[in-house]
């Protein structure tokens, strides 16, 4: 139970260009993808898509000296599921969300809250062991990725659901219903499991009356601050300005009962995608799950 971490390097990873995430960027490479949709990666033909529209910089690689924007910059979207990874997938492949808003069935800030609430760890994409997690098995060598790893240790964490879920019932206590990033840092981040929320409120509450103050997770803080940008991307948080405190935005309050019900509905067992550790494919497998569309309809919250 909360806070019985299974490693002080236990953290939320996520795409390192959460900053230039916005509706320009997706919908940019987007259309780029369809360039070669079905087929084998013309990086050349995509980077001077992406460079012509001005939708990212030339990013020129100094060990090539190449335009190379499409190698930055496609994790974007193999990271919020809507193109398969490039890292095990032949040919360039759009998943069934992605056609969804291409198709305008989803606007942008409906797709952005859609998959950034679904997002969870374990998952298939983000499966490389740190050089500390891996120190940290000690003799249990047959551990082979993150995505084992989280799932041995029982981590089951849809990270947005729990951060609303946390600013719900610090609103409900009668407190400011917002966390910085220290408090991201030092409590939110120590759940492993999204029906954590209340004793991470608790201890939050505590925290803020000055009766506990825990440890900032070390290796937590980069990817605290780039999770809050992603949040901002969605129908159902704000950013201040400096974009270190979040809180509700003004669609979480109007929509309380429908966002609620969503959330409660992501934190049952059903709703996770589950790591088989004899499955040689879970990658695929995973961008099957977190790409598709039609099968998790109820889970949108439109604007």
């Amino acid at each position: 139970m909360y806070p019985d971490i299974p490693s002080e390097d236990i953290s939320w990873p996520i795409t390192q260009h959460a900053g230039v995430v916005e509706k320009k960027v997706i919908d940019g490479l987007l259309h780029a993808c369809l360039l070669c949709r079905g087929e084998k990666v013309n990086a050349e033909k995509i980077n001077g898509y992406i460079v012509d529209q001005g939708i990212l910089t030339k990013n020129v690689r100094s060990d090539s000296n190449r335009i190379d924007a499409w190698r930055d910059y496609q994790q974007i979207l193999s990271e919020f599921g809507l193109i398969y990874s490039t890292s095990f997938a032949k040919v360039l492949t759009l998943t069934s969300v992605a056609m969804a808003y291409l198709n305008h069935a989803l606007t942008y800030k409906e797709l952005m809250t859609f998959q950034v609430l679904r997002y969870q760890y374990p998952n298939g994409h983000k499966s490389n062991l740190s050089a500390s997690l891996v120190a940290s098995c000690g003799d249990n060598l047959s551990i082979e990725s993150y995505t084992e790893w989280q799932t041995v240790h029982n981590v089951l964490l849809h990270p947005a659901v729990l951060v609303w879920l946390v600013l719900h019932t610090l609103w409900n206590k009668g407190q400011q219903a917002m966390l910085t990033i220290d408090e991201m840092q030092q409590y939110v981040v120590r759940c492993t499991r999204t029906d954590e929320y209340e004793q991470c409120a608790d201890a939050i509450v505590q925290s803020r009356r000055g009766e506990i103050d825990y440890l900032p997770l070390r290796r937590a803080r980069r990817n605290m601050s780039d999770w809050l940008k992603i949040l901002d991307q969605t129908l159902l948080f704000k950013l201040n300005r400096d974009k270190t405190v979040i809180a509700m935005s003004s669609y979480s309050i109007q929509e309380e009962n429908s966002v609620l019900y969503v959330c409660k509905q992501l934190l049952e067992q059903s709703s996770y995608w589950k790591f088989q550790k004899d499955d040689a494919t879970f990658k695929q497998n995973w961008f099957k799950f977190y790409g598709d569309y039609d099968n998790n309809i109820e889970y949108v919250l439109k604007e």
